[in-house]
Parts: structure tokens; C-alpha cells; sequence
């Protein structure tokens, strides 16, 4: 009895490892998400928060010749107030993303997805700098976002 017994649980152990073995997949790599660092505003006052009806739209084109450009200043920086929404226009018929953070690491703060038509928005509550980039395109596709008080 106890020799069947050992049997049984011999092969129930063999059954378990077997079944936890390497099934020739990688391993999951953990996705560590950097938090969104804003430029902290002079005397480290709160940002205040603007009245209503006055945040603006800025648009920016993405695409074509992979770069991102401001609709006023013609260059990759786009400068807004507190409040105000970035707009992105994707102009091209290649895939773009606009992505929050250094190239090439996402804050979380902002992800349009793959798109090649259409448009994404974002509106910036708090002062600061904020970059992004394509994850399509990477390190030669990237923007920053200026935003004052």
C-alpha cells in the first residue's frame, strides 16, 4: 500500500514538472513606466488653473518627411498656456504615433496608437516640458511640448 502510494505520487511530481517545463517561449520582461516629469513653475506656486472658455486648440501636422511641426511656430516645439490642447493632425498615409516621453520610453502620460489619418488630442493642465516621439519612427521623429502658467 505504501509502496503504490510513493508510485502515485512520484509520477503525479514527474506529470507536474513536466507540465512546468520550458515551453520555448521568451520570458515576459517586466514594462517599468516612467511617471510624467513636469517643470516644476518658479517659487513651486501651483499652476493656476485657467478660466473657463479661454484654453486654446494648437495644431501640429504629423508627417510627411517623419517629422512633427507646430501649425504657428513651423518646428517640432509647441508652446501653449495651462489649459490649452494640443491637437495632432496625421497628414501622412505612413503610420505615425505621437507618445509622451523620451525617446524611447513612454510616461503613460499620452498615446495616440498607430495612425495614419485622423487626428489625436491632448489637453496640458499643469506647466512644464513635456516630450514625445513616434514609436514608429523613434529617435528621428520627436516633439516637445512647452507649456506656461
Amino acid at each position: 500500500m505504501r509502496r503504490s502510494l510513493l508510485l502515485v505520487v512520484t509520477a503525479a511530481l514527474m506529470l507536474f514538472a513536466a507540465a512546468c517545463g520550458d515551453n520555448k517561449s521568451a520570458p515576459t520582461q517586466p514594462v517599468i513606466v516612467t511617471p510624467p516629469t513636469a517643470t516644476p513653475t518658479p517659487g513651486g506656486q501651483p499652476t493656476p488653473t485657467p478660466p473657463p472658455g479661454s484654453a486654446a486648440t494648437r495644431i501640429v501636422n504629423v508627417g510627411p518627411g517623419n517629422i512633427f511641426m507646430d501649425s504657428q511656430s513651423t518646428s517640432s516645439t509647441t508652446t501653449i498656456k495651462a489649459g490649452d490642447t494640443v491637437q495632432w493632425n496625421f497628414v501622412d498615409s505612413i503610420p505615425h504615433t505621437t507618445t509622451s516621453g523620451n525617446c524611447c520610453t513612454p510616461s503613460g502620460l499620452w498615446d495616440s496608437g498607430v495612425k495614419s489619418s485622423g487626428s489625436f488630442s491632448h489637453q496640458f493642465a499643469a506647466a512644464g516640458t513635456f516630450p514625445y516621439y513616434c514609436t514608429v519612427h523613434g529617435a528621428m521623429m520627436t516633439g516637445t511640448v512647452v507649456v506656461n502658467p
